[in-house]
């Protein structure tokens, strides 16, 4: 005896489904769905797979990812890593309107105090609060990774973080770098610590062994593949450092060693801002990389060590004082430490 397959008409399906019909049709014109028709009246008609692939739609929606996001999820819905890593990227983005929002809301909140104060409401001060809104949303939109970290990643594995830096370190300068992070930063036992930009997990090694309790935030989702690999108890994470996918006041330390020079130097103050909203009051961060103290010194370093090396306009070099002035005038303690002439290691303790 044949097995019945069920098909249902769209008012049944919606109300299968707890929505609208007019929500099917929707999904239907974006090309998420597509329906059969019955060969009586033409009328729509849906499948157990089409129900399985709209509670997909539904239950994504519900949680803010967007349509185009979602569309390209359910192209890869059979190969479990492909659409994790969609949805994965997916809630980096939400998580960065979520962060655009709160700021927003944090300006048009003082504006309205200086209204309220002066019983006026003055055009000027809420043009500088959305220009001032404007440059953030400018300066988070400029990153793109221009060094394609993917295809490094499948190219050098565990060796990608070292390659990237085009000879500039040796491999025992390199290694000395991670460990004086780990030393200056001193990882407490089961102390819930932030790495950032941990590539192929070098310098993760070292804080998980001294007893860390690790969350990671990459943007290369071939870096991560590595690093979970690797050490499968770090919570890995996909975003970048101009908004990263975590709450607030999360964390005793944050670890972010040769990735600031991939940011511009307005990129990387925002990225200290983030640093600041996710660590924890009386923490501490260590900023290791290509650094030098005064805007000549990182001068004298591009044309000395990255002439016929690696392009001015993707490398950044950072600049100290300017990093130490953004964090003191946070009420951060800082200290810096040199490690070799294009090296140097930032710490700063928070209040």
């Amino acid at each position: 005896m044949a097995l019945e397959v069920m098909i249902l008409k769209v008012h049944e399906a919606a109300r299968l489904l707890g929505v609208t019909p007019r929500t099917l049709r929707f999904y239907e014109e974006k090309g998420l769905i597509h329906p059969g028709k019955l060969l009586e009246n033409n009328y729509r008609s849906y499948s157990e797979h089409d129900l399985t692939r709209l509670r997909w739609i539904i239950s994504l929606r519900e949680l803010g990812i967007s349509l185009s996001s979602i569309h390209e999820a359910l192209t890869s819905i059979n190969e479990p890593e492909a659409f994790i890593r969609t949805v994965e990227s997916a809630r980096a983005h939400l998580y960065e309107q979520w962060i655009t929002a709160s700021k927003a809301l944090q300006s048009l909140d003082g504006t309205i105090s200086e209204w309220r104060r002066s019983r006026f409401p003055e055009l000027d001060q809420i043009e500088h609060a959305a220009e001032e809104m404007k440059r953030n949303r400018l300066v988070r939109a400029s990153w793109s990774d221009q060094w394609n970290y993917d295809g490094l990643a499948l190219q050098h594995g565990f060796d990608t973080p070292l390659v990237s830096l085009g000879g500039l370190l040796s491999e025992e300068q390199y290694n000395d770098a991670l460990i004086n992070t780990v030393e200056w930063l001193d990882p407490g036992m089961g102390e819930l610590g932030l790495e950032l930009a941990p590539g192929s997990g070098n310098l993760s090694v070292l804080l998980v062994k001294a007893g860390a309790k690790l969350t990671a935030v990459e943007q290369s989702a071939e870096m991560l593949a590595i690093l979970r690999g690797r050490l499968p108890a770090v919570e890995a994470k996909l975003g970048n450092m101009l908004a990263l996918p975590l709450a607030a006041q999360s964390y005793s330390f944050i670890a972010c060693t040769f990735a600031m020079h991939h940011l511009n130097p307005d990129q990387q103050l925002m990225a200290l801002e983030e640093m600041d909203r996710v660590l924890l009051p009386g923490g501490r961060l260590a900023v290791t990389g290509i650094m030098k103290l005064h805007d000549e010194d990182v001068d004298v370093l591009k044309s000395a060590f990255f002439k016929d090396k690696i392009s001015p306009t993707t490398w950044h070099p950072s600049l100290a004082s300017s990093l130490i002035n953004w964090l003191e005038g946070k009420g951060y303690s800082t200290m810096l430490a040199s490690l070799t002439p294009v090296t140097a290691l930032l710490y700063a303790s928070k209040p």
